[in-house]
């Protein structure tokens, strides 16, 4: 299989796109470790993984602390031999504009969505450093990172952040072949709150849809492959056309 003999680290492996980017990779034969801070959710996923025939283990770490974060790496090197590659997903999005975003939310967003996302590459890149394989690095961001979006001022600053952070580490890691590349999502028609996906037709995707869980996972399968081997510091929009849209008035 595309995967055989990897082993995957897929951070925020809850449902919705976690999840299945830890299934997707497993299903092509990656041994995965499912992170997350809350354990009854990497649990799971990881034993969706193994339903279906697949390999993955649970781990729970809060990635915003270096030790949790070194820890989810050495676990998945014990469990399973090594490291190859990174999937970082995780993040949080409260609302709020310029006057009414609470600090703490403001601070809370950037530590999990930009702190979180270099510490884990940090810890993950020194490892495929040391086994001299090279690797693949892929972090989630949004379309909310590329464009203003009102009222979720703090959501939307960290992950136009992890866009330049991606280009960044991408440089750094090229003289080790380890490949850093973006997948761009955009609304998935799904509320979160109770799992349950919208049928209305969305009015600002070009191709009439909303976004699915497995088309981000198939463009993550995508870009750690062998098949990306020449594609670094890029970014993958999945969004339907969102952000080729000029907009009318």
């Amino acid at each position: 299989m595309l995967l055989d003999g990897k082993v995957a680290l897929v951070t925020g492996s809850g449902p919705n796109i976690g999840g299945e980017i830890a299934r997707t990779l497993a299903a092509n034969g990656a041994k995965v470790m499912c992170l997350d801070v809350r354990q009854e959710q990497a649990e799971a996923t990881a034993r969706s993984v193994r339903d279906a025939g697949g390999e993955a283990t649970a781990v729970r770490a809060d990635i915003t602390r270096p030790e949790d974060v070194e820890q989810a790496v050495k676990a998945a090197v014990a469990t399973y031999g090594g490291l190859h590659i990174l999937v970082n997903n995780a993040g949080i999005s409260p609302l709020g504009d310029l006057f009414d975003q609470k600090l703490e939310d403001w601070r809370a967003t950037l530590e999990v969505c930009l702190t979180g996302t270099l510490l884990c590459s940090r810890y993950a890149a020194r490892q495929m450093i040391e086994q001299g394989q090279g690797g693949a690095i892929v972090n989630i961001a949004s379309t909310s990172g590329h464009r203003g979006r009102m009222g979720a001022i703090a959501y939307a600053t960290a992950k136009g952040g992890i866009l330049q952070l991606t280009r960044a580490i991408a440089m750094e890691l090229a003289p080790h072949y380890i490949r850093v590349n973006s997948v761009t999502p955009t609304t998935s028609g799904m509320a979160l709150s109770t799992g349950q996906v919208r049928t209305d037709p969305p009015k600002q995707v070009p191709l009439g849809r909303w976004g699915r869980t497995q088309d981000q996972a198939q463009a993550v399968l995508f870009l750690v492959s062998p098949n990306a081997d020449f594609i670094t510091g890029s970014d993958l929009p999945v969004d339907g056309g969102v952000l080729a849209i000029f907009p009318r008035s």
